[in-house]
């Protein structure tokens, strides 16, 4: 049965109807990513690996913006950070924002441990993590934001759904 209960089969619509690549489509939103700024208080949504139109790799960090000291990204919204593995340093930055969110040593994020953590029993959904942003140039000359992610400890991370609604997200 599809969306308002329509259990009639739609005619099959051509290559070019807009429906239809309407319902082939994935529906997202994104384009909010962090800002230069502190960020004392994020929380994780999800973790998950998606392949880009062009078929690469790439790592995304949803977090709900619990505290912010960067005026464009108030508490209470959302934003993205995304890693792209065709760059060299993604692995490296990923495996250090692992370890921030499940307070646990680098050493101790292995190929398993991440493959889980993306996975869709979204264990890191609820947890906390501090984000630094700044701002840096790319040896080509474009703008990059180098993401530090910083651990939280246990008795914060027991606020958790407290803070989150404290945002308004629930």
């Amino acid at each position: 049965m599809g969306l308002f209960g329509n259990t009639t089969p739609a005619p099959q619509p051509s290559s070019a109807d807009p429906f239809a690549k309407i319902e082939a489509s994935d529906g997202k939103q994104g384009g909010v990513y962090p800002l230069a700024g502190v960020y004392p208080l994020l929380y994780v949504d999800a973790l998950k690996m998606i392949r880009s139109r062009k078929g690469e790799d790439m790592f995304v960090c949803e977090v709900e913006i619990l505290r912010s000291e960067v005026a464009d990204r108030p508490f209470g919204t959302r934003m993205s950070w995304i890693g792209n593995f065709r760059h060299d340093a993604t692995a490296g930055n990923v495996k250090t924002l692992i370890a921030a969110v499940m307070n646990c040593p680098q050493a101790e994020v292995d190929s398993a441990g991440a493959q889980y953590a993306c996975s869709d029993k979204n264990p890191c959904h609820g947890r906390l993590v501090r984000l630094e942003a700044v701002g840096t140039k790319t040896k080509a000359g474009g703008d990059f934001t180098l993401c530090n992610w910083r651990a939280l400890p246990d008795e914060i991370q027991a606020q958790a759904e407290a803070l989150r609604k404290a945002a308004g997200f629930i």
